[in-house]
């Protein structure tokens, strides 16, 4: 046989080697469930696995959620009735030095529950802020009992190359990604995120969950509506205080209230539950109706679990002015935002 014969007998060989080996590596690839990589953005979080700080949203809220993921330099965009998957998983950066932020300067990002006070264009800013930027309520109320000190953590962009762990506190995107953003944080009203880790948990875990914690929230008021002190009081932490009164003395002050206007009539609306680090913020806007007596505004009530029950650890009402509604109760009606 000549050169040229074997030459190509043994290349036709190789080939269908070649062609052999893919297949077997195919379908090896296949059954282990390999998937071809995915493009960037698209989500990567476990299938089948709700993270457990997004607990309740009212089902006629069609807005997002923003999660930050200190951990991983990601943020997590979720819509409020679809849970199973986010819509977009974003690069970010946070603060230079890990742990929550607690003092002025240390240069850390804070972890808890947050919402957007303020937005600002690019024309409004400064080079360094990128072409969007949001401001952050830190120090919430909650923030400023436990003494967390610090001010001015923003979300916004960046025209520099975006670095890891490389801020001194903010939560930077690239300017493309928070022009993105920007179309679903609503002032007010969108709950941004920020935690070390995702705890993802089951859908099954999840709802139980769900309904547990809402159901704990509706009892209570329930059962200040009703003017029963003693139930009431029973979901709050023995530890609680507020306005400078400690459980007992929170309680007689109740109790005052509840002699002083007889019945009443309370509502909360857009009840929205989020969680982070053990702590689930109930935030909601509460209506109070009571004999010549009007009350609106935002009430944020926090939670911690107490083996196996939760109890109120926290709570904080802040004044929103809204007119009164008509006819008056009972006689003239004097409309206070308290």
């Amino acid at each position: 046989m000549g050169f040229l014969a074997i030459y190509s007998d043994l290349s036709v060989r190789l080939t269908r080697l070649g062609i052999k080996v893919l297949l077997v590596l195919t379908i090896s690839f296949q059954a282990a469930g390999a998937v071809p990589a995915k493009p960037p953005g698209a989500p990567t979080e476990p299938r089948d696995l709700v993270p457990d700080s997004l607990v309740y949203f009212p089902p006629q809220d069609p807005g997002h959620i923003l999660i930050v993921e200190k951990a991983t330099q990601k943020a997590y965009l979720y819509q409020t009735q679809n849970l199973d998957d986010p819509v977009k998983i974003y690069t970010c950066s946070t603060g230079e030095n890990t742990g929550p932020k607690s003092k002025r300067n240390d240069k850390k990002t804070p972890e808890g529950v947050y919402f957007v006070t303020n937005s600002f264009e690019q024309k409004d800013l400064s080079s360094i802020y990128g072409d969007r930027a949001f401001a952050l309520d830190y120090p919430n109320m909650r923030d400023r009992k436990l003494g967390r000190k610090g001010y001015g953590i923003w979300i916004h962009g960046t025209n520099e190359d975006l670095k890891p762990h490389d801020t001194n506190g903010c939560i930077v995107f690239t300017n493309e990604d928070i022009r993105e953003l920007s179309r679903y944080i609503i002032q007010g009203h969108t709950p941004i995120i920020i935690t070390q880790e995702i705890n993802f948990i089951s859908r099954e875990e999840f709802i139980a969950e769900r309904r547990q914690i809402k159901a704990f929230v509706e009892s209570w008021l329930t059962a200040w509506k009703e003017g029963h002190i003693d139930l009431y009081m029973s979901f709050y932490d023995r530890d609680f205080t507020a306005q400078g009164k400690s459980w007992l003395q929170w309680r007689a002050y109740k109790k005052w209230l509840s002699e002083r206007y007889g019945a009443i009539d309370v509502t909360i609306d857009n009840l929205q539950i989020i969680r982070e680090n053990g702590i689930v913020l109930a935030k909601f806007y509460q209506t109070f109706r009571a004999n010549r007596f009007y009350s609106f505004g935002e009430k944020r009530l926090y939670l911690r679990q107490k083996s196996p029950e939760w109890k109120i650890v926290d709570e904080f009402f802040q004044k929103k002015h809204r007119p009164c509604p008509t006819p008056p109760i009972t006689g003239p009606e004097r409309c206070l935002n308290t």
